[in-house]
């Protein structure tokens, strides 16, 4: 056989690309990126008694014990619904950002042997956990809506706008995970201390309370936590009645877009070495 027959070769080296050239691959890779969404399923659910019924579990214990804490203890009774729908529309998206953020943190390290063998793009592996949790907030919301039958309210207009909002908290969890996945390749105090971040991040945004329960002289600062507008946008979306600062769009939009900057920047300066350190 001479050499004019031989099979081309590709070679694969380091460098800068371009961000449409980054966009290419990641379409060029979505079917790996669909059979990753489905395997991390697959694996959450396997050799459970109860299945995917799990993703309902962590939003209803929330609600049990914060309608007990804040309705039946502290009083609490919000105008715009009951206090169980009150706090399941904001638990149900805040339980889709804090899984994706916790699985995004933990999945190059999750999938080592994946990344020194083959080369893919690496942005497959965090918008699979994404893909993965929104299956989950699927389950929940079916359930969310089930529960506004069952207390006799209707959805309106707004809820047509919940993808937004999903949206939005897609960015912000992208940006910060993306920048903890990258740390914890070198740091894996990052998984450790991860879940008691999660969980300070929840009361640092209005999700078992109201929003004008922070003092008006804080204000500015708090609603600089993106989560704040997408919670408030999501609870306007799912609740009839519900008052909506649109100014909270723009701070989200804004925070948000800087915060997946900021993620992409992290990545990308570890994205060289990270099958050589994991």
């Amino acid at each position: 056989m001479n050499s004019s027959s031989a099979s081309p070769a590709v070679i694969i080296t380091a460098g800068r690309g371009s961000l449409l050239g980054g966009l290419r691959e990641l379409w060029d890779s979505r079917e790996l990126l669909g059979f990753l969404a489905w395997r991390d399923i697959r694996v959450r659910y396997s050799q459970t008694l109860i299945g995917v019924a799990w993703a309902l579990l962590e939003p209803l214990i929330g609600v049990l014990i914060f309608t007990l804490i804040f309705h039946r203890v502290a009083g609490f009774e919000p105008t715009s619904a009951p206090y169980p729908l009150y706090c399941l529309s904001a638990l149900i998206v805040w339980s889709f950002f804090g899984r994706a953020m916790r699985d995004i943190s933990v999945s190059f390290v999750a999938n080592a042997t994946l990344l020194r063998k083959i080369y893919f793009p690496r942005l497959v592996l965090p918008l699979a956990v994404v893909g993965a949790s929104l299956v989950d907030f699927g389950c929940a919301a079916v359930m969310y809506l089930g529960m506004l039958v069952a207390y006799g309210v209707a959805p309106t207009w707004t809820l047509a706008l919940l993808p937004v909002w999903l949206a939005l908290a897609g960015v912000v969890v992208l940006g910060v995970g993306l920048a903890l996945a990258a740390l914890n390749v070198w740091f894996r105090d990052v998984t450790q201390a991860l879940p008691f971040l999660i969980q300070v991040w929840m009361f640092a945004t209005p999700v078992v309370y109201p929003l004008d329960a922070i003092p008006s002289k804080w204000q500015a600062i708090y609603r600089l936590n993106p989560m704040v507008g997408v919670i408030e946008g999501a609870r306007w979306s799912l609740l009839p009645d519900y008052a909506f600062d649109p100014s909270l769009l723009i701070s989200t939009v804004v925070v948000g877009a800087a915060l997946l900057a900021l993620g992409l920047f992290g990545y990308q300066r570890a994205e060289r070495g990270l099958a050589d350190v994991i």
